[in-house]
Formats: structure tokens, sequence, C-alpha cells
């Protein structure tokens, strides 16, 4: 079936008859997983997330893995409109491309999850992730959590900002700022004065700024003296003004 023809019987079977949708999903499902042409793979990911059966999941979730960065960023978006929770091993798999190269496939994977699982699985999830898992998807689950902001999510931000790796610890206190809860602001005032990255120090500082009040500025005048690093003595010395005039 040429790519034309294919798209042109996929535009007019988007809303199938209840004995054509197994048989349509079972031609997506193939074509996706052993079509050789580039764009076929694209067209069926779209396509099975368009009809949204969850006889399309397992296909879905093994084309995460595509060599192709569209067909793997239109199979996280096609499991994100499923209309049921989805299996553990595919939320696992979503999990994983959360470390894709990619950032629009990273993009689409978050979203997946966002759309299909609870929160409290989800962040049970991307927990045990963390825990097992290399830096590149440590990163990403982190900024994944930031950008889900889900509040279940504080305690998982707390245990990255000890991460060993320093772009997983700003990563997450970005994560625990972005989240606005007050609690977080003894693990920025800890981070500001003691980790030994520019840049961990540097989101301290901007986030006792954003979040901060009075109580935070013997911090922040103590990171202004003290710091040699000019990028963390710009941002404390904001972050002092704005603490400053802050409410508690």
């Amino acid at each position: 079936m040429s790519s034309l023809a294919f798209t042109t019987f996929i535009s007019c079977s988007m809303e199938p008859r209840s004995h054509d949708a197994d048989s349509l999903v079972s031609i997506l499902t193939d074509l996706l997983a052993h079509d050789p042409s580039v764009d076929m793979r694209r067209t069926a990911a779209m396509s099975l997330g368009k009809v949204a059966d969850a006889k399309g999941i397992p296909a879905l979730t093994a084309a995460l893995s595509d060599e192709d960065p569209f067909v793997r960023e239109y199979s996280a978006w096609a499991l994100g409109q499923m209309e049921t929770e989805l299996p553990h091993h595919s939320a696992l798999a979503l999990i994983t491309t959360l470390g894709d190269s990619s950032t629009q496939v990273k993009q689409a994977a978050a979203s997946a999850l966002r759309n299909v699982m609870p929160e409290a699985t989800l962040s049970n999830l991307l927990r045990q992730v963390l825990l097992i898992s290399e830096v590149s998807t440590r990163r990403a689950v982190v900024q994944a959590l930031t950008e889900l902001e889900i509040p279940a999510s504080y305690s998982i931000f707390l245990d990255a900002a000890k991460d060993d790796d320093a772009r997983v610890r700003q990563l997450a206190l970005a994560g625990l700022g972005e989240l606005a809860d007050t609690r977080a602001l003894i693990v920025f005032r800890t981070s500001l004065l003691n980790d030994p990255d520019e840049g961990v120090r540097t989101e301290a500082a901007f986030r006792l700024g954003k979040l901060g009040g009075k109580n935070d500025v013997p911090v922040l005048k103590k990171a202004v003296e003290a710091d040699p690093t000019p990028n963390v003595h710009l941002w404390a010395s904001w972050a002092l003004k704005e603490a400053a005039s802050n409410p508690d």
C-alpha cells in the first residue's frame, strides 16, 4: 500500500465501526512494527493514537525504541491518548523514554505519563527509576517531574537533591521551587552554602529569592560575602533584595 493510499485509507477510517476496529488496529500495529518506510511507521503511530484502542499499546510501547525520533515521539503521544491506565511495562518504557536524546520525544513521554497514570502511581514508579537508573535517565526523570508539578513528588525531589550528579541536584532544587512548598527553604539554604557545584548554588539562590523571606536574609548575606563565584554572587545579591522585601 503506498503512503498516499494508506493516508487516504486512514483518514476515512478514524471512526471505524465496531466490527472493523480490530482489523484496523491489526493493520496499524503490523505497519508500525514491520514496515521499512519511516513515513508509514509515523503515520501508523499517529493513527493508533487517534483510534485509541488499547490493543495498540504493545506495538506503541515497542516503537518507543524505533530508530526514528518522530516514530518515537508519535508513539509516546499515542500512548497518552489511551482511555485506560497503561500496563506497568508500558509505563516503565515511557519513563525510560524520558532519557531520550530528542527533546520532543521526552516531552511527549512526560505528557503521556501525566495523561494516563494516577499521580501517586506515577510518583512511585519514578522513585523506583531514580534508584536504579544511570545519570542521563535520572536527569530526565527529575526534569519531567518538575514539568508535571505533582505535589507527591516533594519527597522524590528531596532525595534527588542529594544525588551524586550536580545536574540532578540542580533540577531537584528547581522542582522543589516549582512546587512552592516552603518546607524546601532549608534545602535551598543548605545547598547555597555547602554544595560544591556552582550551578546548584546558583539555583538555590534563585529559589530563595522567589520563595524565601526575611528569615533567609542571613544565609543570603553570608553567600554574598563568602562565595567567590561571580554568578552565585550575582544571584545571591538579587535574592537578598527579594527576600528582604518578601513577607515571612
